[in-house]
């Protein structure tokens, strides 16, 4: 079932805008606000207020998960797991953003360039145009993991829950307005994709230049905070990987980039599906 999820999800998601239209997370906003002004004190719990957060909502998400298990010879489970995977990725579609950036690069137009260079790296992007092509090839790299494979990851092991717990995690770690709450999920949040982070890292190798990947992963600096680690993890594998950027086109490396993270994805599957084969997985 967790293949079959995942495929449709994936087809859904890179072949349609309907699901980036659909995916919203405002009744998880208005709940946290409710629920910040309901326990004032949840500002100061530190790295427990994102569990306390969570919890109810994923409490939810467990019963239903269970409920739902074998309903109408597994078809109640099949489309629920569907749509949680499917809502949990993203929430843009990083590929349309590189088509728009690439495109808008390809013009001329700086000003839509910055927008979609800054939509992609989820962050004021440089403005040089040099540093920004650089900075948007490295987030292709970084981002794919948050946006898709770790909720591939976390689906295979818990499900629905497993998807829906992360991406509510990193949509925390990006939109609320408690700073405590924040550095919380962002620690949670470097936990959970520190897993597919460098399974992703492996990817790149065995679909890239993998003695590049295999040189720049040992020779980074070691980093003492996990998402730092996470970063560089896939930065350094994934630049180390690459080996079609051509000098005479400046956005060949972001093609590229996007090329390695599709074939990572390829492998991915074609392991789930191994798993799936061998009885392993259901």
């Amino acid at each position: 079932m967790a293949l079959i999820c995942i495929l449709i999800g994936i087809i859904f998601e890179r072949f349609s805008d309907l699901l980036e239209n659909l995916r919203n997370f405002d009744w998880f906003d208005n709940y946290s606000r409710w629920l910040l002004n309901t326990l004032p004190g949840l500002g100061s719990q530190h790295q427990s207020s994102i569990i306390i957060l969570l919890l109810p909502v994923m409490l939810v998400m467990a019963l239903l998960q269970i409920w739902f298990d074998d309903q109408l010879l597994g078809l109640v489970d099949l489309l629920f797991g569907i749509t949680i995977f499917a809502f949990s990725l993203g929430p843009k579609n990083l590929s349309r953003q590189i088509d728009r950036y690439l495109q808008a690069h390809e013009d001329g137009d700086d000003a839509s360039a910055n927008i979609e260079a800054n939509a992609i790296l989820q962050n004021e992007a440089p403005t040089d145009p040099d540093q920004q092509i650089v900075a948007v090839m490295r987030a292709i790299l970084h981002e794919s993991n948050d946006r898709c494979f770790a909720v591939i990851f976390w689906f295979v092991l818990l499900g629905p829950f497993g998807a829906l717990l992360y991406r509510l995690t990193a949509h925390t770690m990006r939109t609320t307005g408690s700073a405590t709450l924040a550095n919380a999920a962002c620690q949670l949040q470097a936990i959970l994709a520190w897993a597919p982070a460098h399974l992703m890292a492996m990817g790149y190798a065995l679909t890239g230049n993998y003695e590049g990947a295999k040189q720049e992963y040992y020779g980074k600096n070691k980093q003492s905070d996990l998402a730092d680690c996470n970063y560089h993890t896939l930065i350094t594998a994934g630049q180390g990987a690459l080996k079609d950027c051509s000098p005479n086109d400046e956005t060949a490396c972001i093609r590229s980039a996007r090329a390695l993270v599709l074939r990572t994805l390829v492998v991915w599957l074609a392991f789930i599906a191994i798993l799936t084969l061998m009885g392993w997985m259901t």
